[in-house]
């Protein structure tokens, strides 16, 4: 028979994840991805220059005071030395810190708009050239009980704003994960904790897959 105790001792977190944005869908992610028990991410490298605001209900629940930043309290409530360390970064993620991704086990963005597009096609052609799961939003509006779809790879979206990366020439890799409701700001629908947590619930499956699938394939072992 196995001995138990050893196969415990062996289940610990592994792996840094890259997380960009703290706000109402990465803080509902990062919360769920702390709380993962034997096993998980080791590391959380989170970056956000947004700061607490009276109407971040989420965040004040959890003890945020309005004018905090996101990423620094996240720091300062997740964090846990020696077992899992969240180290927040007071700013917003640009190209310029893209050489940050080289240590990245999994990227996960859930920072959304327009003005983003950009950036997020940036980020997913450094992370298919460098084999590395990139996992991002695709829509997060709606009522609460839309279908949470998942597609993985750019030639496979066929609804909601991921179309205009589409369009952008974003690069087709089967490690780049699309997740959310596929509905537009124009569709007039609003943004639910319903679909929030359930987004949040998504992601998180699909970034431990994504882990763990490295670690089995035999990946880059700096990254773990």
């Amino acid at each position: 028979m196995d001995n138990i105790l050893e196969l415990e001792r062996k289940l610990n977190p592994l792996g840094t994840l890259v997380l960009l944005g703290a706000g109402r869908l990465g803080g509902r992610f990062l919360s769920r991805a702390v709380q993962v028990h034997r096993g998980g991410f080791r590391e959380i490298l989170l970056f956000d220059g947004g700061t607490v605001e009276e109407n971040d209900y989420f965040h004040i629940q959890l003890g945020a005071e309005p004018g905090e930043n996101k990423a620094l309290f996240f720091e300062k409530l997740y964090s846990v030395s020696g077992y899992r360390e969240v180290k927040g970064f007071p700013y917003n993620f640009t190209e310029e810190h893209l050489k940050v991704l080289e240590k990245a086990a999994v990227v996960v963005s859930t920072v959304a708009g327009g003005d983003t597009l950009p950036l997020i096609k940036r980020i997913g052609q450094f992370t298919a050239e460098n084999g590395i799961p990139f996992i991002t939003t695709n829509g997060v509006f709606g009522f609460g009980d839309e279908e949470i779809m998942i597609f993985e790879g750019i030639e496979n979206v066929t609804v909601g704003p991921a179309l205009f990366l589409k369009e952008m020439g974003f690069p087709e890799a089967e490690n780049v994960v699309f997740v959310g409701t596929g509905k537009l700001i124009r569709d007039g629908l609003p943004i639910t904790p319903v679909i929030l947590d359930r987004v949040a619930d998504v992601i998180l499956t699909v970034s431990l897959k994504k882990l763990y699938g490295r670690r089995d394939e035999g990946a880059d072992k700096s990254r773990f």
